[in-house]
Formats: structure tokens, C-alpha cells, sequence
């Protein structure tokens, strides 16, 4: 672990303050609070059944989050996040509940991380804290619901069609497995669609 840079801190705050401007005391005391490290591809930093005791913000690589079936350990890659996403599982970071999911890094990250204990701390000095972690809950939220929806109401063309960039994307960095599983498709049905489209 290191301090946060300034280049990685700029990067942080620039996306905070997509949902509010923040005054400079703020942002000090957030500084202070920040850590950097990187990760190498295929470290599993969160398992199925433990406590989330730091979030993440992911700066550069590619992270997948694993569900774990409780009674068979089954896997299933149920979402991915990319460069500027905050990492939390549901339950799990906030809850302070033992997370149902496994993370796992895909390609070589560089991440700026809390600890929950300094998130608390810095929730109880400054309100902004509170607003700024429900807009980002709920702004992750809205595109988790959509992806849900996506999969229940399109069938497997559309579905692929309406996320062609982003997934010829994943498709270049990780296992057809894993964006199928993604996807809730078969990895035959998806090496398909790929080839037609």
C-alpha cells in the first residue's frame, strides 16, 4: 500500500464530482484517508463469505465479480467493473454482512482504496459523505436493474447487439466463460453471435 498520488487523486475527485462539488476541507481530509496499490490478474481480493473491509476505486484493469451458489461453490460471473467504477458487493461493504460474491482481478489493476472504519469516520464528519455514497449507490444500482431487465425482456440477439462494443471488448481481455455467463447466455450462443455480428 501507498499514499494516493496526486494523478490518481485528481482522477478520484473529478469522478466525485460528477454528483457534487466538494469544498477543499473535504477533499483534504478524504486525501488523507486514501490509499493506492496495484493488483496482479487472477488475485481474488474479496471471497465468497468474506466481510468487505475496504472499497475500491478501480483506476486501470478489469475486475469481475463472482456469485457463488451457498450449496454447490458453483461460480458465475454476474458483472464486471472497468476503469473509474467503485468496487462493493451487495451485501457486503456498507452492510458490513459477509459478501455472497468473490472478486477477482482480470487484467493488472491500479486501485485507490478505504477502509470502512475511515469511510465511517469520514461519514460522521462531513454530511457530504452520505449524499455523495447514495448517488453512486443508486446511479450503480439503475445500471445493474437495466442489465437485469435486459436479460429477462431481450432475447439473445438483441441483448448482444445493444452491448456489442462493450463486450467485444470484455472479449479481448478475458474468457468467452465468463461474458456469456455475464450475459446469461451459453458461451456456444455468444461465440456465435460474435461471428455474425
Amino acid at each position: 500500500m501507498n499514499p494516493i498520488s496526486d494523478e490518481s487523486f485528481y482522477t478520484l475527485i473529478q469522478i466525485l464530482e460528477t454528483y457534487m462539488v466538494l469544498n477543499q476541507e473535504f477533499k483534504a481530509v478524504l486525501r488523507s484517508r486514501l490509499q493506492e496499490t496495484s493488483y496482479k490478474k487472477g488475485s481474488r481480493i474479496l471471497n465468497f463469505h468474506e466481510k468487505q473491509e475496504v472499497i475500491w476505486f478501480l483506476l486501470e484493469g478489469l475486475v469481475r465479480e463472482i456469485r457463488v451458489n451457498a450449496e454447490t461453490f458453483e461460480e458465475k460471473t454476474t458483472w464486471f467493473w472497468s476503469e473509474k467504477s467503485f468496487l462493493y458487493t451487495t451485501p457486503g461493504f456498507f452492510s458490513q454482512q459477509l459478501s455472497e460474491c468473490t472478486i477477482e482481478v482480470i487484467k493488472d489493476s491500479k486501485m485507490v482504496l478505504m477502509s470502512y472504519q475511515d469511510w465511517t469516520w469520514l461519514k460522521g464528519d462531513f454530511k457530504e459523505t452520505e449524499f455523495i455514497t447514495e448517488k453512486i449507490r443508486g446511479s450503480y444500482e439503475k445500471v445493474r436493474q437495466e442489465h437485469i431487465d435486459d436479460i429477462k425482456n431481450l432475447n439473445t440477439i438483441d441483448r448482444y447487439l445493444k452491448r456489442k462494443t462493450n463486450l467485444l471488448q470484455l472479449l479481448g481481455i478475458t474468457k468467452l466463460k465468463y461474458v456469456a455467463e455475464y450475459m446469461s447466455m451459453s458461451a456456444d450462443r455468444l461465440g456465435k453471435l460474435r461471428k455474425k455480428y
